[in-house]
Order: structure tokens, then C-alpha cells, then sequence
């Protein structure tokens, strides 16, 4: 069972100080007034109290803002009396709600306020829980719109409120959005979004994969998927077919060259080219320690920088001590007054009056000072030792390449005949192998790539394993929770309680409810209410709609006394003073008298209907609050 909420004062604040209040009693409370008389401003000040987000200029009149400071309330939830105000002419107030002077911001507040209500805190989804939408809170504003009717909506259920959210209300009145809409609930729709993204991104991958593997692979076994097999194969036969060109391309210029250099030079051309061959090695190493020899250089360059900087600050720091020293302080540097004349007493501060420390303590500092000289000379003077022996080494090894280069341009000139008449023998040969080899090379980097796209696809295929093993514990829980949920139970209360309402008005005035039962088909989505087969809205005309929303009114308080529910017990309504064309002042009486039955009973103590109206004669159970002033623009 909810806890019931009920208001005991009502109070606003005028610019002048003076305080104007409401009292409200348990049970029915008939605020009563001709029209303009102030009842719907009465109620927008406590709907503005309870937790609205948007400033008072959008709520109120701005004559109204202008001529109240303040508005509170105090309020009873189950046995607890707690006071809420609302300041908006204060600084730093206006945005503020403060519950026994404890300012909380409005978001708090609500949360404050169904917890008081022991009304759960839930996150809902908003359309298909699947759409991947943040779910957003089923906060107290949403519930307020179902238990205060205002003058204005008196064509809907709750004008303006989405479905997802009517019906997330309903079932949280009910009891059932708490086993609905859990956090495990929560946790299972986004693993499982995480899933269908993971499923079709890896059916998408392994398409493209396939369609672009087929024309590498160049395998009729690999024309439906492709597999670790078909890529071991297709690599194998590639590397094969590599070799064997690489074979027929030392074999065709071993050929050339038979025929194109006589026996006796073809020893020394081969002795040539095995010279030009460890010349190019050799080069390649000379190349390699000279970069680490001219970064080793750059490395020290800078060392021996960084010790002269930190050398001329120690100067700079030993001539400032020096200027300094004799400097003597001539005003507290608290509040800047002159010091007394220093006394004969040398031997302690004139401004802390401490012991001073003698002359070997500071010569102290000054030996360590010039320690700290001494030695960065010495690390300065290493460095450029090192920095000279790095710059021979730099020179020695560019005169080296330099040698290398003029050898290799010798062989290569000496060579340069041999290869002419060798590559006018084979250069056509030649020249079509080494085009097939580039053809077979690209082709075996195609097939390695594939090989990591396979991979990456055996890494999404993992994902998918591990997303759908956390999401059966998750399964489970949602399940069980399922299980308590009974909607056809929730919603024959609900319907029930509508339906004793329009039984009891047709018993005080026959024949005024004329159509059929009411019945309510509810699930975790939807939230339709029928009369008869047909949809409520649909079945009904203008006043028989006032008869309809007076009894979801009626049907919502009953289910406050109810275990596991959570309906506080609190009712507004505020009647129109004209309905469908038809005076409502006529028909005051016998659309309230059910209420007053409801809350007459015992298991509803302590809850609490609000009801605006003109008229009300002869409701002797009910408390009367009457408004005489009218006011005019």
C-alpha cells in the first residue's frame, strides 16, 4: 500500500508581507467559488510546488508573479508533516524547492518525494524498447498528471502525454512497472541492441569478405565462403608458383649470360659482381651507424646546452645573493609597519627573535654553491670532449660512404657492358616473368589482408558468443520477474473501480450512464480503454466524457488502500465551469457524492480529493472552502 499524501495549509506570500491561506482537511475538500474567483490559480500555485521544473513566468499570470514573493505548503505523507516553499523573488532561490528549509533543485525534490511515498524510482522505454532511445525517468511530474486533473484537460485521459508514457504511469499506479521495468530489464535490451548490431555487422562483413575474396582466392572451393582451409591453400600455391618463377628468371638470365659473355671473362664478371654486391651491404651498415652517429651528436649538442644554461642561473643566482645580502628588513610584511630600532643584540632576528645561525652555517651554503659550479664545469668540459669525439667519428664515416660510392659507380661502369649484352638476350623473357611475380606478390598481400579481415570476423563471431552468454542470466531474471506480472488482474481493478463510479451516479440519478461497462486492456505498451468493444474516446459524447474522467479519477483513488500498489491517495480536480455546453453547477452534486462514499471508508484514512466548484449544496460530509472574491482584468 502507497503512502497517502495529503495537503494541510496552503499559503502564499504578498509583496507586502501579508500571507493568504487555504486549510485543508482528510477526505473531500470542496474549494468553492464563482468563476473567477481564484480556485484554478489556487491550484496551479501548489501544482508549481510540487516539483515543476519550468520558471513561475510560464506557470502564472505575470501580474500574479509580480504580486506574490513566495507560495509553500505543508504536507502529510503517511505519518510524516513536511513543509515545501517555493521563492522566486529571492537570489538564488528561484530555482529552488525547499523542503524544511532544505533547498533541494526540483529534480531532487521529486526524487525526495516518492521515496517518501515509497514509490519506486524507475526508468521506462520510451516507444520500442529496441529503438535504442536513453529511457527516460518515470518521475513524480508524470505521475501528478494522472492525479491532478486540471481545468483545462478535460479531453483525454492526460492530454498531451505520450502513450509509452500514460501507460508506464498506469502500470506504476498498479504496482507492475517495477517488476516491468527493471534494471535488469534495462541491461538485457541494450546487450541484446548490442547483438542484432553485431549479428548484421558480421553477416554484412563476411558478404563483402566472401565478394572480394572469390576473384583473389581464385579457388572453385572457395566460391561459397571463405574458409581457413581454402586461405592455406591458395597461399601454398601462390608461394609455389613464386618460386618456380623465380627459378625460371635466374635460369633465363643464366642462359643470357653464357651466351652473351665469352668463357674467358665470365669469372671476372662474376668476381665483379659479387665485389658490387658487399660494397652495397657494406654501404647500407656505414649508412645505418652514421644516422646513430649524427643522432648521438644532436643528443649531446643539447646536454652540453642544457649544463651551460643551468651554470649561468647558479652566476646569476650567486650575484643576486651577493647584491641581497646586506638588504635588512625595515617593515613587517603582515601589516606593513615600521620595525622597532634593532637592539645591541646581534645574535637574533630583529623580526622572529630567533637564534641567528653563526658564520659557519652560511659558509656552508656558500661551499655548496660552488660545489655545484665546480661541477657542472667539469660535466660542460666532458661533454665537449665527447661532442669532439662524436664530430671525427660523423666526418670519418661520410668520407666513407663517400669511398663506397666511387667504387660502386667503378664496378657498376665496368659491369655496365656485360649487362647490355645479357639484357638484349633476355630482357623480353625477363621482363614477362618479373611482371607475373608483381602480379603473384600483390596477390599474396591481398591474401594476407584477407587473412586479418577472417581474423577480425573470428573476433566478432567471439562477441557475439560472449554477448549472448551474459545475456541468458539476464534472460532468466526478466522472466521470473514477467511471471509476478498479472495484467488482466491490475487492469479489472482499475476498470472496477471506474465502473462502481458510474454505477453510483446512476443510482443517484438514473439513467445518466447509459452506455457499457468500462474495461481496460493494458500491457507492458499499450493502455486502452474500451467502453463496451469500442475505444472510450469513440464511444462517448461531450458530458458522457466528463462522466468517463470523473470515474478514472474515482478508479485511481481506489486503488490506494491496495498492498504492492502505489497511489498516494490524492486527488485534484478541477471542473470546468462549462462542459459540452452544459452548466456544470447542475450536475455538482451527484458526480462528487461517490467520492465522498470512497473516502468515508476506513481503509482510505488519511487520503485526500480536492474538487473545484460553484455550488455543492447539501454535501454535508465534505469540507467546505470558499472563495468570495471575484476578480476582473
Amino acid at each position: 500500500m502507497s503512502r497517502f499524501l495529503s495537503v494541510e495549509v496552503l499559503e502564499r506570500r504578498l509583496n507586502n508581507g501579508k500571507v493568504e491561506s487555504l486549510q485543508f482537511k482528510p477526505g473531500v475538500n470542496l474549494l468553492l467559488g464563482l468563476p473567477n474567483s481564484g480556485k484554478t490559480t489556487w491550484l496551479r500555485m501548489l501544482d508549481f510546488l510540487l516539483g515543476e521544473i519550468d520558471p513561475i513566468e510560464e506557470k502564472l499570470d505575470p501580474a500574479l508573479v509580480s504580486k506574490y514573493d513566495s507560495v509553500s505548503t505543508t504536507l502529510r505523507i503517511g505519518e510524516t508533516q513536511i513543509s515545501v516553499e517555493r521563492r522566486w523573488k529571492e537570489a538564488g532561490a528561484k530555482s529552488k524547492i525547499y523542503i524544511d528549509k532544505e533547498a533541494l533543485a526540483p529534480k531532487d525534490f521529486q526524487h525526495r518525494l516518492l521515496e517518501m511515498l515509497g514509490t519506486p524510482l524507475l526508468h521506462f522505454p520510451k516507444g520500442n524498447p529496441y529503438s535504442g532511445q536513453t529511457w527516460p525517468e518515470l518521475s513524480f511530474r508524470m505521475l501528478l498528471r494522472h492525479f491532478y486533473r486540471q481545468q483545462r484537460y478535460w479531453g483525454d485521459i492526460t492530454d498531451q502525454q505520450p502513450e509509452s508514457e500514460r501507460t508506464a504511469c498506469v502500470l506504476q499506479f498498479l504496482g507492475l512497472a517495477e517488476f516491468l521495468f527493471t534494471e535488469e530489464y534495462g541491461q538485457l535490451v541494450a546487450k541484446k541492441i548490442e547483438l542484432d548490431l553485431l549479428r548484421a555487422r558480421r553477416e554484412q562483413f563476411n558478404s563483402m569478405l566472401n565478394e572480394v575474396a572469390r576473384e583473389v582466392l581464385a579457388d572453385p572451393a572457395a566460391q561459397t565462403a571463405v574458409t581457413p582451409e581454402a586461405l592455406r591453400t591458395a597461399t601454398e600455391r601462390i608461394a609455389g608458383r613464386i618460386d618456380a618463377l623465380q627459378q625460371r628468371r635466374d635460369q633465363l638470365i643464366a642462359e643470357g649470360r653464357d651466351k652473351a659473355i665469352p668463357p674467358d671473362t665470365r669469372q671476372h664478371i662474376v668476381r665483379l659482381s659479387e665485389q658490387r654486391a658487399e660494397l652495397l651491404a657494406r654501404r647500407d651498415d656505414i649508412a645505418r651507424k652514421g644516422k646513430e652517429t649524427d643522432e648521438r651528436l644532436a643528443e649531446v649538442t643539447r646536454y652540453r646546452q642544457e649544463l651551460a644554461d643551468e651554470l649561468e642561473r647558479l652566476r646569476r643566482a650567486s650575484d643576486a645573493s651577493t647584491i641581497l645580502a646586506d638588504l635588512k628588513v625595515t617593515h613587517c610584511p603582515a601589516c606593513d609597519q615600521p620595525l622597532p630600532t634593532p637592539s645591541e643584540d646581534t645574535s637574533t632576528c630583529r623580526l622572529c627573535h630567533q637564534p641567528l645561525p653563526d658564520s659557519t652555517v652560511e659558509g656552508l651554503a656558500s661551499t655548496r654553491l660552488e660545489f655545484e659550479r665546480e661541477r657542472l664545469r667539469s660535466e660542460v668540459s666532458e661533454a665537449e670532449e665527447l661532442l669532439a669525439v662524436l664530430a671525427a667519428e660523423s666526418k670519418r664515416i661520410r668520407n666513407e660512404i663517400q669511398n663506397t660510392e666511387a667504387l660502386l659507380l667503378k664496378l657498376d661502369n665496368e659491369l655496365r657492358p656485360a649487362r647490355t649484352a645479357v639484357s638484349a638476350l633476355v630482357q623480353e623473357a625477363v621482363s614477362a616473368v618479373d611482371m607475373e611475380l608483381g602480379e603473384l606478390s600483390e596477390r599474396q598481400r591481398q591474401i594476407g589482408r584477407i587473412k586479418a579481415a577472417f581474423e577480425l570476423g573470428l573476433k566478432i563471431a567471439e562477441e557475439i558468443t560472449v554477448k549472448e552468454t551474459e545475456i541468458q542470466p539476464l534472460e532468466r531474471i526478466v522472466q521470473a520477474n514477467q511471471e509476478k506480472v498479472d495484467f488482466n488482474r491490475a487492469a479489472d481493478w482499475l476498470a472496477e473501480g471506474m465502473n462502481d463510479y458510474l454505477n453510483g451516479v446512476n443510482r443517484l440519478r438514473p439513467k445518466t450512464w447509459k452506455h457499457s461497462q468500462v474495461g481496460l486492456r493494458l500491457g507492458q505498451a499499450h493502455c486502452q480503454f474500451r467502453v463496451g468493444e469500442k475505444y472510450w474516446s469513440n464511444a462517448l459524447g461531450g458530458t458522457d466524457q466528463l462522466y468517463f474522467l470523473m470515474a478514472y479519477q474515482y478508479g485511481l483513488s481506489t486503488l490506494s488502500p491496495r498492498d504492492g500498489l502505489h497511489y498516494p491517495g490524492f486527488t485534484i480536480i478541477d471542473i470546468p465551469g462549462e462542459f459540452a455546453g452544459e452548466s456544470i453547477r447542475d450536475l455538482e452534486n451527484f458526480i462528487v457524492e461517490p467520492y465522498i462514499e470512497l473516502l468515508s471508508k476506513k481503509e482510505m484514512k488519511g487520503a485526500q480529493v480536492i474538487i473545484t466548484g460553484a455550488a455543492f449544496q447539501g454535501l454535508d460530509r465534505a469540507y467546505r472552502i470558499a472563495l468570495n472574491d471575484v476578480w476582473s482584468a
